[in-house]
Parts: C-alpha cells; structure tokens; sequence
C-alpha cells in the first residue's frame, strides 16, 4: 500500500483485492504482532516506536492508496469488506473469482469449506495488548482513517 505506483510501473496490469476494515480497530493489533515478531531476535523491543511507525505506515499507505485509486486504477480494484468475509467467506471468494474470470469447481468449494473450518478451530484467540503500552490513543488515531472509513466502510 506504501508503493502501488512503483508496483503499477512494474506490473502495469495488476489488478488488487483490497479488504477493508475499520484500521483504528485493529492498529494495536498489528503493533502487537510486529512485538511478537521483533521479539524473536532481541530483547529490547520498544513498543512506543512499534506503535508508531505502525500509525504511521498503515495512515500513509491508505491515503496513497485512496490516491492511487482516484488516479484512474479504482477498476483495477476488487473491494472484501471484512464483516462480509466474516459472514460468508466462500461467497466472498466466490465474487473473486467471478470478477477475475476464474471458474470456482466444486472440489475448489469443498477444499475452501474444509481449509476455512480448519483454520478457525486453530485460530488463536484475539490479542488484548495495551494501546498504552505502544504509546497509542485510539481516539487520536481514529481521525487518521476517518476519510478512509467514511469511504470504504460506509460508502459502499
């Protein structure tokens, strides 16, 4: 998201599936798995600066992305709104693949229906990281998406 205009000069024909949800919901989230990743090679994360170039990356790369979209690629684009992949995934995938032009066999469906119920019995729960801790208020936050989630979320 930080570069589609330099993926767009390399692949000039890309087309893009973008999901979408509220990231004001799920920023902390993310800073909590950029923790659990960078604590695989040091001791001395620092979540303060994880939590910000986390705010940082995710505000910038939407915002070039809504830019890029609005610069003639938006039909380049197949939209997933997270809620509805949530509540029918092979629904979703099905659309896909029918705005790709890609048949969706019947033992695709039943590999899909099967992968889906095995990754949600291994799902861990969801992480209860505290926004403090990486120096994030949410309700500063939230403004930086606000464009964003009044287009995408609600406009659709």
């Amino acid at each position: 998201m930080l570069s589609l205009d330099a993926l767009n000069t390399v692949f000039p024909d890309a087309r893009f599936v973008m999901t979408h949800r509220d990231p004001a919901d799920v920023i902390l989230s993310v800073a909590d798995l950029y923790a659990d990743i960078v604590g695989g090679f040091t001791d001395h994360v620092d979540l303060p600066y994880l939590g910000r170039l986390n705010v940082e990356h995710w505000s910038v790369g939407i915002q070039r992305a809504l830019q890029f979209r609005d610069g003639g690629a938006d039909k380049r684009f197949y939209d997933i709104d997270f809620r509805a992949m949530q509540a029918d995934p092979i629904r979703e995938v099905r659309g896909l693949y029918a705005w790709l032009g890609e048949p969706v066999s019947d033992d695709f469906e039943s590999r899909m229906r099967a992968w889906w119920a095995e990754a949600a019995a291994e799902r861990e729960p969801s992480s209860h990281a505290d926004p403090a801790a990486f120096g994030i208020d949410i309700d500063q936050v939230r403004p930086l998406f606000a464009d964003y989630v009044a287009r995408m979320l609600h406009g659709h």
